[in-house]
């Protein structure tokens, strides 16, 4: 079985090495060449311009090159709509019929304002979207989803939750990673809005679940949640301070979001990924970044 993996970014850049070192023949996608660099089997081009002739070959299609934030999406909504949403339908309905589409959604379509009175917000599954987006990313993903389920055929939408962890091209404005890095970098974790909730998703099970998908003989569902854990932002601050050894300072509440995701359904298909404390993956994140923060000092 061919795979295209469409997007060498944050999240692609970290597969391409779990799918390469799970054995699998993986074609990479990418419009940009500097990322590209070093990869084989490299299609320089925006995904847009892939043909049917292009697509035919592939049994499965893994597809994490869209908008991939709400500031992104807010700086460029109608380029968040066209990518994330109308480019992707038409760039599934020229894959083989059969074959496995596999793309980034998002868990954020599930978020509620949060709770003046700390109240977790109650943990949804698939079958509890709110049809209510407030921003072009929220928009754009969840259209994608329904749109996807009368126009495509294999198709299936990965709710994301706020992905973390290491990788070759970090995104460092992402919770954990901001949080870990700020912990080495100025001795401290800040946090804002400690009594909103997230569902965060760490790399290594998204890699996990992707993995298992792919194997899976059985059609599989349009959506699927997909997230490591349930956390209070205020509960991943004490515990990433506490590993690092350093204070949390309090930055005080904003306007904002919260959401958690039941992630049982992924996980009976699937199996769950290994158990992991947050300590552990601040362990990783650590050793990952420590010859790179020893270069900068």
């Amino acid at each position: 079985m061919k795979i295209l993996l469409v997007g060498h970014g944050y999240v692609g850049s970290f597969l391409l090495s779990a799918l390469t070192n799970a054995g699998h023949d993986v074609s990479v996608c990418d419009q940009n060449v500097d990322r590209l660099v070093g990869v084989r089997n490299a299609m320089r081009c925006r995904y847009q311009e892939l043909t049917i002739a292009d697509l035919a070959d592939f049994g499965v299609i893994l597809w994490f090159a869209g908008h991939s934030s709400v500031p992104m999406s807010l700086r460029d909504p109608d380029g968040a709509l066209a990518n994330n949403c109308l480019d992707l339908l038409h760039f599934a309905r020229r894959k083989q019929l059969n074959a496995r589409l596999i793309y980034a959604s998002t868990a954020s379509v599930y978020s509620v304002m949060q709770a003046e009175d700390g109240t977790p917000p109650s943990p949804l599954d698939e079958t509890e979207t709110r049809l209510d987006p407030v921003n072009p990313y929220d928009c754009s993903k969840i259209s994608m989803d329904a749109l996807a389920r009368c126009f495509a055929n294999a198709i299936t939408g990965l709710r994301l939750g706020t992905v973390c962890g290491a990788s070759p091209y970090l995104r460092g404005e992402l919770i954990f990673n901001a949080m870990n890095i700020a912990a080495m970098r100025d001795g401290f974790v800040q946090v804002r809005n400690r009594q909103s909730y997230r569902n965060i998703l760490f790399l290594e099970d998204l890699a996990h679940y992707v993995l298992r998908l792919i194997e899976l003989s059985d059609t599989l569902p349009p959506i699927l949640n997909t997230g490591s854990l349930n956390i209070g932002i205020g509960d991943l601050a004490e515990q990433i301070g506490a590993f690092h050894g350093v204070p949390v300072v309090d930055n005080g509440n904003s306007v904002t979001y919260s959401f958690q995701m039941n992630c049982a359904h992924i996980q009976s298909l699937c199996g769950a990924p290994r158990p992991m404390t947050i300590a552990e993956r601040c362990a990783r994140f650590r050793e990952h970044f420590r010859p790179e923060l020893q270069a900068a000092s």
